[in-house]
């Protein structure tokens, strides 16, 4: 039979073959190694991360604190209704009259109330000395930096920074402010653990001791908060 071609050629099946012969298999790619070791990495960096997570945690653990806030009381007489009637009257000459001096007001940090009680109206006609008393309360609460009572001091020597410390019947801190070079007008501020109260008296009745007047009814509003017995 004749074979169709140049001489030599051979038939494109059998070159087929002798390529294939001669042509290198293709290697199988060895992963196992490599998926091993991204094991180890990732596991590496998941423990890292998580002793850094463990330590951090300790370390924030150990600059915020938890706050102590057993001591805090979480409510006193506020405004008008720190005095009665009754307990401010022998401080103010002639007929009184009283009245808020501006709305209470509440917050997460603190609640504050305002009252003032005076002869303004009637003093010149009953012929007597021009007198007030003014009350500020101030209740503090505890936030995640500080108690109700570390408040309290904070705001006592922030607001009274150069008062004198004067004795006040239950009150844990009292420091009082002279007004007037005359002596009728001084002011104190008491606290007793997140409470402060700050009292301004003006009584131009003459003889009359204000600043020993003061303490006095210091003690009355202080006793309002501090337990019985």
């Amino acid at each position: 039979m004749t074979q169709l071609g140049p001489p030599g050629h051979q038939p494109y099946h059998q070159q087929q073959a002798a390529w294939g012969q001669q042509r290198p298999l293709p290697r199988k790619r060895k992963t196992g190694p490599l998926i091993a070791v991204l094991a180890i990495v990732l596991v590496v960096v998941l423990g890292g991360g998580g002793v850094l997570l463990y330590f951090g945690l300790r370390e924030s653990g150990k600059a915020s604190p938890r706050v102590d806030a057993s001591q805090d009381l979480e409510k006193a007489p506020g405004g008008c209704a720190v005095l009665a009637e009754a307990e401010v009257a022998p401080y103010i000459p002639g007929r009184m009259t009283f009245k808020p001096l501006s709305g209470g007001t509440s917050s997460d940090r603190s609640e504050q109330g305002q009252c003032s009680w005076n002869n303004n109206d009637h003093y010149l006609k009953d012929k007597v000395g021009a007198a007030f008393v003014i009350v500020t309360s101030y209740v503090f609460h505890a936030t995640r930096e500080k108690s109700g009572v570390d408040a309290a001091k904070e705001h006592l020597k922030r607001r009274v920074p150069n008062g004198a410390e004067v004795g006040v019947r239950g009150a844990e801190d009292a420091r009082l402010v002279a007004l007037a070079k005359t002596g009728n007008q001084a002011k104190v501020a008491v606290r007793y653990r997140n409470v402060v109260y700050h009292l301004d008296y003006l009584n131009k009745t003459e003889g009359v001791q204000v600043q020993s007047r003061l303490t006095e009814l210091a003690a009355v509003v202080v006793g309002k908060v501090v337990p019985k017995g």
